[in-house]
């Protein structure tokens, strides 16, 4: 007599319960992350952490560097930041930069659309670049000004020297990442000597291109006297000094963006290039969809810390023209650290950092964002 086998339906076959030892074991695992991760988060938390809480306490105070003075006046270091006299909102006021602004936004609510994005992240991308063309339209109005002048001057410049200088780091790193890579003769010399000004501290750097710039008796002066044009006084030229602060950073800097271009570089497999030369692919061809497509993780990476940098910038301005002339090149780390240490309003200098933290972790997550998508 043939036997038949049964076997129960899906429905009634139970799930196996975990077992105590692999619960335990994961336990264990995460005892022994938190147990490596702990000397990190304790200097993380002191150095980072402890003082951005600190900072927006501080802001919210009127806080003397000297004295005891720490007398509680809520948004009135925000209202002197952000807002003046007779204020208004005007539609033309920027209006060559709010066309911009919404001209990015539809192109990235577009992109979002077509990328099949989460519906969250479309509407918050487009209601957040409507929100900043709005705002920048507010201003003072006739006979108004705003409660300090010198921050939005000084957040002027900071957004004009990134603006020009960070692509110009980003495009001549990769332009000279791609002429000196392989094994040739003569490239190990040229990598280390165009990564050496990137180990120099800041006063270095500044007093070379200082007196490189110096219209009396620098280089370059002499250098366009022999062509029979006359010295150019780079750093007392209001048109021209954030130009030369331009130049000292990119001379400076832009050895980091190479050797970081360098590695991208030698991680592209060879064997795509010559796939692409067999098909037929000219220079042209192979760096746009092989060169560009490989190196889109270093890009982005290149791309954040070069816009943190940027917007970081100091050491440059405060010596070799001290914001000057006048204040063509004041930036905002240096009215933060003049508010400070100078005029010893801690609170008010507390509440401009905290504002300028916002603003490039806003600017470098939408950077991030945008350029992660596309690695």
């Amino acid at each position: 007599m043939a036997v038949t086998a049964t076997t129960p339906p899906p429905s009634t076959v139970l799930a196996a319960p975990r077992t105590p030892r692999r619960s335990g074991r994961r336990r264990g695992d995460i005892a022994i992350a938190l147990f490596f991760l702990a000397p990190f988060l304790a200097v993380y938390g002191l150095f980072v952490v402890w003082p951005v809480l600190q900072a927006g306490r501080m802001s919210f105070y009127d806080w003397d560097l000297l004295g005891y003075t720490r007398e509680f006046t809520g948004f009135d270091n925000y209202r002197r930041m952000l807002w003046g006299t007779s204020m208004t909102w005007d539609l033309s006021h920027l209006a060559g930069l709010r066309a911009v602004v919404l001209a990015a936004t539809a192109a990235l609510v577009v992109r979002s659309v077509r990328r099949r994005a989460r519906p969250l992240s479309t509407v918050g991308t487009g209601a957040a670049g409507l929100l900043a063309a709005a705002l920048l339209g507010v201003h003072p109005g006739p006979g108004g000004g705003w409660n300090d002048p010198g921050f939005w001057t000084s957040v002027r410049h900071t957004a004009e020297f990134t603006a020009i200088s960070t692509p110009i780091l980003i495009g001549l790193g990769l332009a000279m990442a791609l002429a000196l890579r392989g094994q040739h003769r003569g490239t190990a010399f040229y990598r280390a000597a165009f990564f050496l000004p990137y180990v120099l501290p800041v006063s270095a750097v500044t007093l070379i291109w200082s007196f490189l710039l110096n219209p009396d008796r620098g280089l370059v002066a002499g250098g366009l006297q022999r062509l029979g044009i006359e010295p150019i006084a780079w750093l007392s030229d209001p048109q021209l000094a954030m130009w030369g602060i331009i130049a000292t950073t990119v001379w400076w800097s832009v050895g980091l963006n190479l050797v970081l271009f360098l590695a991208g570089l030698q991680d592209i497999d060879p064997s795509l290039y010559e796939a692409a030369s067999l098909d037929g692919a000219g220079a042209w061809h192979r760096f746009r969809h092989v060169t560009v497509p490989g190196l889109r993780h270093v890009t982005v990476l290149v791309a954040v810390t070069q816009l943190i940098a940027s917007f970081q910038i100091f050491g440059q301005v405060y010596i070799m023209t001290r914001g000057g002339p006048g204040d063509a090149t004041r930036v905002v780390i240096q009215h933060i650290y003049e508010a400070g240490f100078r005029n010893l309003q801690l609170g008010y200098a507390a509440a401009i950092s905290l504002v300028f933290f916002l603003l490039m972790a806003l600017v470098s997550a939408i950077q991030f964002r945008l350029t992660a998508r596309e690695a």
